[in-house]
């Protein structure tokens, strides 16, 4: 099973240093909106804060498991390994949370960005609904939260944005579907991805999340340490690229930011190397 993600970004023997360098800069990025009191009516744009903290999590959490392990079995044999295909369900995840970002507040409508929190949220809290709780406190959380519910559909109702669906997505919108008329694809293309670089990326990463027969077959033939790293270090490439992107966008939701990417030249120009647009990467699918 190839590798898309080597496949499209190659090789580069710097990459640690350009990951943490990354990295770095999210936590900057993230650090500086700390602490600032929302203005009333925009509380919502705190979840793109969440949503940060999530991905910066999981990149970390990446750049830890490709450290490797070393397990010593009954005190004699020593097996070192690195946990690629953890490396990957993790990246799925990160890739994920990044175009949810991207979908619900890298717009210049910020009226769809509202639109599109309240449809977010809804699925969140439709998902909580589902739960078989037993215990009296969480049972009436759940009751509170059915009322938060109510109201969201009901402003989601009231939008104009609302009656650019047809009546079926309607209806799956206030189920709490909230991608209703957009692919995983769709996103990453709207977050300037290019369709076959993430159609590649994307469904190789959700091989080794469904545990599909080729993730089976690429982690029983990457037995030597030498081939886990080079498995591991297309995924960081990638992770690389995904902290490009965001950057990119976390500026643009946060401007005020920007001094940060500005105070952090080398970081930026990292950013902006590995930073393809979809334009950029047509040269690589050329038939």
């Amino acid at each position: 099973m190839e590798n898309p993600l080597n496949k499209h970004l190659g090789h580069n023997d710097a990459l640690p240093t350009e990951y943490y360098a990354l990295l770095y800069l999210l936590i900057e990025l993230i650090e500086s909106q700390n602490g600032k009191k929302l203005e009333l009516g925009t509380k919502w744009i705190n979840d793109a804060q969440i949503l940060s903290i999530k991905l910066f999590q999981h990149l970390n959490s990446m750049e830890i498991l490709a450290g490797g392990y070393m397990i010593k079995a009954n005190g004699k044999q020593e097996i070192n390994h690195i946990d690629h295909p953890s490396i990957n369900v993790v990246a799925r995840a990160a890739l994920e949370t990044y175009l949810v970002f991207h979908f619900i507040y890298d717009s210049e409508d910020k009226s769809l960005s509202i639109f599109r929190h309240k449809l977010w949220r809804i699925a969140g809290l439709v998902d909580r609904q589902k739960y078989d709780i037993n215990f009296k406190g969480q049972q009436q959380k759940l009751a509170n939260e059915r009322i938060t519910l109510n109201k969201l559909r009901e402003e989601v109702k009231s939008s104009d944005h609302f009656t650019n669906f047809t009546g079926k997505q309607q209806s799956q919108l206030l189920k709490g579907i909230w991608r209703t008329g957009n692919s995983w694809t769709d996103l990453g293309c709207s977050a300037d991805f290019h369709v076959k670089y993430f159609t590649d990326v994307y469904n190789y990463l959700c091989g080794y999340s469904h545990s599909s027969y080729a993730s089976a077959l690429q982690i029983g033939q990457a037995r030597r340490l030498d081939e886990q790293q080079m498995l591991t270090h297309g995924i960081l490439c990638n992770g690389i690229k995904l902290m490009s992107h965001f950057i990119s966008s976390y500026s643009s939701v946060f401007p005020e930011a920007e001094y940060v990417i500005s105070s952090n030249p080398e970081a930026r120009n990292i950013a902006e190397q590995y930073r393809f647009e979809a334009d950029k990467m047509s040269e690589f699918f050329k038939e």
